[in-house]
């Protein structure tokens, strides 16, 4: 003798079933991607007040991702021969150098062996003054994304 569902049976059935396939066409939420500007000027020479180099741009990163994007524009001032930025996030790192006083925009990708939530940016520049001991100045700044 074959067995009859009750209609209850069935209508929790279709309404589950309804309620999975709503949920496979929802879009999968994610974490949203966070840009955190900064500028980082270093200074040296007598009394700190010889300007070496500034870097201003914006690191774009979704925190505990092992990839984060940058953008850096960096300026050499009254430094010899070169001002450097150097960007690190996780165990990613890069550099950039420019030359006496020209200014520079550098963009690419700083990828980890493991998520970051954070970048630091590190600026140098160096100099002869005071007397003729030369000599390298750094500034660093953390950003949060």
């Amino acid at each position: 003798m074959p067995h009859v569902r009750s209609s209850r049976f069935v209508r929790l059935l279709a309404a589950a079933t309804a309620g999975v396939a709503a949920v496979a066409v929802l879009p999968m939420a994610s974490a949203q991607a966070a840009t955190a500007p900064f500028t980082v000027s270093v200074t040296g020479g007598y009394n700190n007040t010889q300007s070496l180099g500034t870097a201003t741009g914006t690191v774009t990163g979704t925190g505990g991702s092992a990839q984060a994007s940058y953008s850096v524009t960096l300026c050499g001032q009254s430094t010899y021969p070169s001002s450097r930025v150097t960007i690190q996030g996780g165990s990613a790192s890069v550099s950039h150098t420019v030359y006496y006083q020209n200014c520079e925009t550098f963009s690419g990708d700083l990828v980890s062996s493991y998520g970051f939530a954070n970048a630091q940016i590190t600026v140098s520049g160096s100099t002869f003054y005071p007397g003729n001991q030369y000599t390298t100045y750094t500034k660093s700044r953390t950003v949060y994304f």
